[in-house]
């Protein structure tokens, strides 16, 4: 039954802070013998974890790509390129064709929650996630790890850095009784939700739709901020729902755009500070909102 999954899936949330700990604990620098360009490969949330790590790795002024690993016109590999091949299973099929292309070239560095699977044989390095074993069959944990792993492989942070995120994860699961309610209330009986956030973040809003639409089944989709003015503007119909990831300078027109069209907006705000260690907290919110939702749409079904 479904509310069977919601209560694995929280409590695969729950287990968050525990695995990023352990992820930071065992962190090992990799060696990729001083290369500086990096091409991100995977699928569904592999590639939306590394959105969050190419961005600022290109605001560093680095070479830093994220492409879907079944694009039908392949990264050249090259003797100076990273090529991060990301998938939890170690089993994706179009990651291991993309690994293979590469080995013997690029440096391959095998991304992946299982260590001993053929992406991992194909690789020339492996970086486990050590999230465990994800219950519910949603990527949260591992999504997380993922982008904790990549950030750390690629220098952007070090574990020390991170660790904050720990502390954050465990505060905003366990007072979701004081912001949750208001939110999913807010969202509850929406026919789509439109996710919104900058470019920088656009992972956590590609992450945070999926996220509605693994769990509680909603239409949901992940638009740049700016970009939804030019795009998706044109679907705000009285009652539409959208979730703001904040920090774009486009945020206060986006809202006031929905609100005039009779809309409504929940608004996520970061906490202090920037980068990784924020997207890592931002993250667990949309993914709480998400088994909030099934939940509700559970004791809607049990209803005689």
């Amino acid at each position: 039954m479904s509310h069977d999954r919601v209560d694995e899936f929280l409590a695969d949330i729950a287990a968050s802070p525990g695995a990023l700990t352990g992820l930071l604990d065992a962190w090992r620098p990799v060696d990729i013998g001083g290369r500086r360009r990096f091409a991100f490969v995977g699928l569904g949330s592999s590639r939306f974890a590394a959105m969050l790590v190419a961005a600022p790795l290109r605001a560093q002024g680095r070479d830093a790509w994220v492409d879907h690993a079944s694009a039908a016109e392949h990264i050249p590999a090259a003797d100076d390129l990273v090529l991060v091949a990301i998938s939890a299973s170690g089993g994706t099929r179009e990651v291991l064709e993309v690994a293979e292309r590469h080995r013997g070239r690029s440096v391959v560095v095998a991304v992946t929650n299982e260590p001993g699977s053929r992406l991992a044989r194909v690789a020339d390095l492996v970086v486990p996630l050590l999230a465990g074993q994800e219950a519910s069959g949603i990527a949260c944990r591992s999504f997380r790890a993922t982008v904790a792993a990549v950030a750390l492989l690629s220098g952007l942070a070090q574990p020390d850095e991170l660790r904050p995120a720990v502390a954050g994860l465990a505060d905003r699961i366990d007072g979701a009784a004081t912001w949750l309610d208001p939110m999913v209330t807010a969202l509850h009986g929406a026919p789509s939700v439109d996710v919104i956030a900058g470019a920088a973040t656009l992972g956590l809003a590609e992450q945070g739709a999926l996220m509605l639409r693994e769990a509680p089944r909603l239409p949901a989709h992940a638009w740049e901020t700016a970009d939804w003015l030019h795009t998706a503007v044109y679907l705000a119909l009285p009652g539409h729902r959208a979730v703001l990831l904040a920090g774009s300078p486009a945020d206060a027109e986006v809202v006031a755009t929905v609100e005039r069209r009779g809309g409504q907006v929940v608004t996520l705000t970061p906490p202090d500070g920037a980068g990784i260690t924020a997207a890592l907290v931002t993250s667990v919110v949309p993914e709480l909102i998400a088994a909030g939702l099934w939940q509700k749409a559970d004791a809607i079904d049990k209803e005689p």
